[in-house]
């Protein structure tokens, strides 16, 4: 079965400067946790000021007292990594390292201090439609044994393309992959089941599909397609974001349309 990672906080952020209740937080870990969902992403470390662009220790354990059996992680850019942020006992189980192409080689010597610390670590490429011959021999150096995560950045990528990638990535040895997809064209959920469809080991939810710009796959929507609990979720929509759509909007525009057809950031 493929494993589940809600990233809500975390992309969600974009639109809150990752400023959130902790009740929110709180109750959407308890929502995933509900449902069967292996990763809870709670946010960034070393992203800004927001509660969730920190991610420190001791408010991970505050709002969140009992993980149960949810692997718990925050992510962190390449460009802002500092391993001191970093230590064995952190309560974040897991880390994703976000990378840019030309930033891969970085990103998997991250991953090694990482494990070094007891983290699970996940190398999470971005903008993967543009991934060079050169930068694609840098993963060699990358843990295929561990999760290989790629992005559709912008939202620009169609079922096809999905496919695509993923016989690439097998090509150069890589099995076990993850999908985070964004909604730029309305193809976030269908490229999500084409992800499962092509044997991915893990892909990303957000509740209600929110996320930066035009949004992500929404939690509720793939989980109940694939036969997982997925009521929790809805009960959580009900509660918390209708209103934090209304006061934040995220989801298809002409502007975020724009971005999936040039394949980059419109501003």
């Amino acid at each position: 079965m493929v494993r589940i990672l809600d990233c809500t906080i975390r992309d969600g952020g974009h639109l809150t400067d990752w400023n959130f209740a902790d009740e929110l937080v709180s109750d959407t870990f308890e929502a995933a946790k509900a449902c069967g969902v292996t990763y809870f992403e709670i946010g960034y470390r070393n992203h800004g000021d927001g509660k969730f662009a920190k991610c420190l220790n001791e408010d991970l354990h505050s709002i969140i007292p009992d993980k149960g059996d949810v692997k718990l992680g925050v992510m962190v850019n390449a460009r802002e990594f500092l391993e001191d942020l970093f230590f064995e006992g952190d309560y974040a189980d897991v880390v994703r390292i976000a990378c840019h192409p030309n930033e891969i080689s970085q990103g998997i010597e991250y991953c090694k201090i990482l494990e070094d610390k007891n983290y699970e670590p996940i190398l999470h490429l971005m903008d993967v439609a543009h991934i060079s011959d050169e930068q694609f021999r840098d993963l060699k150096q990358y843990d295929a044994d561990r999760i290989l995560y790629f992005a559709d950045s912008y939202g620009a990528l169609l079922p096809k393309d999905i496919q695509d990638c993923f016989k690439l990535f097998n090509s150069k040895g890589f099995y076990n992959l993850g999908f985070h997809g964004h909604n730029n064209k309305q193809l976030a959920f269908i490229n999500t089941l084409t992800a499962i469809d092509c044997g991915a080991a893990s892909v990303d939810v957000t509740v209600y599909g929110m996320g930066r710009a035009a949004g992500n796959t929404p939690a509720e929507l793939l989980l109940n397609e694939i036969g997982m609990p997925s009521r929790p979720y809805f009960d959580l929509i009900e509660k918390y974001y209708i209103d934090l759509h209304n006061q934040n909007p995220w989801g298809y525009s002409l502007k975020n349309l724009s971005g999936g057809i040039s394949n980059s950031k419109v501003v």
